[in-house]
């Protein structure tokens, strides 16, 4: 078994590798994109472009990996192409560039000829993504919220907040203060914990019962980071 495992389809002692050896590497490849791409749709928000791309990406990467074959000149102009893709593509999300990721390994072990290895590294990984799509290990905590408030700067914001937030949350940080030099305003965000018998619309009426001139919006997801 471990034998078979790390046998390549390409490595005959015929000469150059069978274009029937190549066909079936394609073909797999083929087959556990549209693998990868079933798991990823299963509760995402998709686009049909993403969808496509990721089931015709291992296909790809297999045909690149064997038309490299060991030559460096061709493997330094594909680097160079692919940085060039990179760098004037739009970012996506972690779930995105992580089916990326995996969608280009699966190309690189078929078009090494690593077929079974392959297939049983996309079954284990679909697996696990499976899992934890339907584990509770991933899930959004139900009282964890972002929050971005508003507010003029000769507001004294720090004391007129905080006792509102101590009866609210059972947790209140605040992560960020960034000026808006337009509307001669500062823009707060916090991290907070909230009390579970208080709904998102008790909260805001507390703080805008601080002052009218106030702007809020709460949120249940991460804000996304440009820094790690």
């Amino acid at each position: 078994m471990k034998e078979q495992l790390f046998k390549s389809v390409f490595e005959t002692n015929a000469g150059p590798a069978d274009p029937s050896s190549l066909a079936l590497s394609l073909l797999v490849s083929l087959a556990l994109g549209v693998l990868l791409a079933i798991v990823y749709k299963h509760k995402t928000l998709y686009s049909k472009e993403f969808v496509i791309t990721l089931t015709i990406l291992p296909v790809l990467m297999t045909m690149i990996i064997f038309m490299v074959n060991g030559n460096l000149g061709t493997s330094v102009a594909i680097a160079g192409t692919f940085g060039m893709i990179r760098f004037r593509s739009a970012a996506g999300g972690a779930k995105e560039l992580l089916s990326v990721f995996i969608a280009t390994g699966i190309g690189l072990a078929s078009g090494m000829g690593f077929l079974l290895l392959s297939a049983l590294f996309t079954f284990f990984v679909c697996m696990i993504l499976l899992f934890l799509e339907n584990s509770s290990f991933a899930t959004v905590s139900q009282t964890r919220r972002s929050i971005v408030i508003r507010v003029p700067r000769n507001l004294d914001y720090e004391l007129l907040f905080e006792a509102t937030f101590i009866n609210a949350c059972k947790y209140v940080e605040l992560i960020g203060i960034k000026n808006i030099k337009k509307s001669n305003s500062l823009e707060l965000s916090y991290n907070v914990e909230l009390d579970a018998n208080l709904s998102d619309k008790q909260v805001i009426d507390k703080l805008l019962a601080i002052s009218d001139e106030i702007e809020i919006s709460i949120s249940k997801l991460a804000q996304k980071k440009k820094t790690l």
